[in-house]
Parts: structure tokens; sequence; C-alpha cells
């Protein structure tokens, strides 16, 4: 009884323990996959950034339950606009997440131009090859190859 307080003693309530949330684990990276500064930077302000929109989601979690019960317990108008404002940050939050996800798949993305190599191939025989590439090249540059099956 030497835990409550004189306020939960007139209110003759039991004191709530409060539920700590918990930490998130630091993510460590290995900078030998990361040898370019930029792209290590970028990954430890991801990680960073997702860390604390994830914290805050979590707290508004808590904040919405919290304000819930004082807005049905009230019944006051500006309770349920608070949990209204709440719910919408709680939902752009979760937005802003996502899109975290998109833009470092952007960020991500190979931007090198990416060769397209297009194989053809000539159906038919040397000769018809021949008189093909003849029609294109200079003569004093192709020497006709004479076929033994012809004669």
């Amino acid at each position: 009884m030497a835990d409550k307080n004189p306020l939960e003693d007139a209110l003759n309530i039991e004191p709530k323990k409060e539920e700590k949330l918990p930490l998130r684990k630091q993510v460590e990276l290995d900078l030998s996959n990361f040898p370019d500064k930029k792209l290590f930077d970028q990954k430890s302000d991801y990680g960073e950034v997702r860390g604390n929109i994830k914290d805050v989601i979590d707290n508004s979690k808590v904040a919405i339950e919290g304000i819930l019960k004082v807005a049905s317990e009230t019944d006051s108008p500006r309770a349920y606009e608070v949990v209204s404002q709440l719910l919408k940050t709680a939902s752009e939050a979760n937005k802003d997440l996502i899109d975290l996800h998109k833009q470092m798949k952007d960020l991500e993305k190979d931007d090198t131009i990416k060769k397209v190599t297009n194989n053809a191939f000539f159906v038919g025989s040397t000769k018809e090859l021949q008189e093909m590439i003849q029609k294109q090249i200079p003569a004093k540059k192709v020497k006709k190859i004479q076929d033994d099956r012809e004669a």
C-alpha cells in the first residue's frame, strides 16, 4: 500500500503497472559489405529513419488506447477529435514507412545503362551469305570462296 499516491487513495483505485515498450535492437552493419561511403550512409540513415517511424507507430498505438479510454469515459467532443487526429497521424506514419521502402528501393537501383544484345542469325547457304555480305562491303575486301558441291 506504500506504493499508492494520494490521488489513488482518494479515488480508491489500485496503481496501474506501466508497460514499458520493448527497446529496438540496434542493427550493426558490416562495413566490409559497404565499401562506398555514400551507400553506407544511405543504409545507415535508412535504418535510423525506419526505427524512428516504427517508434512513432508503436507510441501512437499506446496513445490511441489511452485517448480512446478518455473519450469513451468523458463523451467529450474534443477527446474524439483528438482520437481522430491520432488515428490520422498513425496512418500517415504507416504510409511513411511504406514510402521509405519505395524510396530506398529507388536509391538502390542500378543506374548503369543495361546493354541489350540482339543475336541475329542467318538461315541459308554459305553462297547466299557471301552474296549478302558482298552487297554491303566493297568488293576489294571480300574474297569469294568456291563451293565444291556446286561444280
